[in-house]
């Protein structure tokens, strides 16, 4: 898949994440005030930062798609993992001001939320859109390699799960238990909680240049091409769909510069054809018996 069709298919997907959730957005506000349900209104709030977190997408993935120029010669893509970082930082904001509604909601004691059958119908519509838009996502971001869609998912998926709560919100002043709506509410915030982890742990990997690929998968399939002796020095960074390695390879002394020029293009091909996510390979050939660095 060529980068223009799969930015395409990522913009394309992204905006109509964007459409459904300032519907969600603004059918749940309408509910949530209707009935006077803090946990509605939370679940408000969390499609209306998913709405939020896909402009930011479409923004950065319009960066990141950009050809490499002078002064970035390796290309902009990192600005897709830049782009995730910020949607884990929409995803903490709208954990914390939920966590601080509800914790004010426990202490006061406000009314309890009202009744209404129509409420729980209107919400599980709203929570079958985030189902199916959650799981849409998730698959285009694994077809097409996407660190930025798959947290755009887990996002999402996170809206599946308030969204629940929300239904079990409402449901709870049926029965007179007007305390469970803000402690639910509580518990949306422990989901955002491990969406923001997930998310800010793969940007933080990919931003700190932390190890992408196991070193001796990479030795093996380097070792495996005829005329390598020898694999080390072996490093890997980078996101899922722009790994760079870098390896020292050990050939026989006695090869012409177009041999062993042959061997380096068989150990990048192979790289690439063994782990699909490889873009650029930078190789260095050493004489047979060469000591030896440890891999990174």
């Amino acid at each position: 898949m060529s980068e223009a069709v799969r930015t395409a298919r990522i913009r394309r997907v992204l905006l109509v994440a964007l459409m459904v959730n300032a519907l969600l957005a603004a059918l749940k506000f309408g509910i949530g005030w209707k009935l006077s349900s803090l946990g509605v209104l939370s679940d408000a709030v969390h499609s209306l930062l998913d709405g939020a977190a896909s402009v930011i997408a479409l923004i950065g993935i319009t960066a990141a798609a950009r050809p490499p120029d002078p002064g970035h010669p390796y290309g902009h893509r990192k600005f897709e993992i830049l782009t995730t970082i910020i949607v884990a930082g929409l995803l903490f904001l709208s954990a914390w001001e939920i966590l601080g509604a509800a914790v004010h909601r426990l202490i006061h004691r406000g009314p309890a939320p009202d009744f209404s059958w129509w409420g729980i119908g209107l919400l599980a519509v709203g929570l079958a859109a985030s189902s199916a838009l959650s799981a849409w996502e998730k698959r285009a971001g694994l077809e097409v390699s996407s660190p930025l869609l798959l947290a755009d998912a887990a996002h999402t998926r996170t809206d599946v799960y308030s969204s629940i709560l929300a239904i079990a919100a409402v449901g709870s002043s049926r029965v007179g238990l007007d305390w469970l709506d803000p402690l639910l509410a509580i518990g949306i915030v422990l989901f955002l909680g491990r969406a923001i982890y997930e998310i800010f742990l793969e940007g933080v990997k990919v931003v700190s240049d932390a190890t992408r690929l196991d070193p001796e998968l990479i030795r093996t399939v380097a070792e495996d091409v005829d005329g390598v002796r020898g694999a080390h020095a072996i490093r890997s960074h980078g996101m899922t769909n722009d790994i760079h390695i870098d390896l020292h390879i050990q050939v026989e002394e006695e090869l012409t510069t177009r041999q062993v020029f042959e061997i380096e293009n068989r150990v990048t091909e192979a790289l690439r054809q063994k782990f699909p996510g490889v873009t650029h390979v930078a190789l260095r050939h050493e004489p047979r018996g060469t000591p030896q660095e440890k891999d990174a």
